[in-house]
């Protein structure tokens, strides 16, 4: 096959591959697709790196590491709903609470329970 600085050419590569049978085409193929992916994520994570030094304004070839965000504070919520017999509480957030769900499939009125 032709080499061009020590590298196969298109063609040379081509006319190789045209003679060989469907079969061996085929797990030729199959190991240059697994070659490119290999090479396609090192390229990915190479441009992931890059932009995060863009992003943080890194000019050194080193991200800066980003920095923390303060935790919120979860602040209780008011109760709602309560169900006096038991005691049972809702805050009327999220996913209404069991207890109350069932008395409202039973055919009470939401509004009973409102605090």
């Amino acid at each position: 096959m032709a080499k061009i600085n020590g590298r196969l050419t298109e063609k040379a590569v081509s006319e190789w591959f045209s003679v060989m049978d469907f079969q061996a085409q085929r797990d030729m193929l199959e190991k240059l697709n697994e070659a490119h992916d290999k090479v396609r994520h090192v390229r990915i994570n190479a441009l992931k790196r890059e932009l995060v030094m863009l992003e943080n304004g890194s000019s050194n070839g080193y991200a800066a590491k980003p920095a923390k965000r303060a935790k919120k504070k979860n602040a209780s919520v008011a109760v709602k709903y309560r169900d006096l017999k038991s005691g049972a509480t809702w805050s009327g957030r999220g996913r209404m609470a069991s207890w109350l769900a069932e008395k409202v499939e039973a055919g009470e009125k939401v509004e009973k329970y409102l605090v």
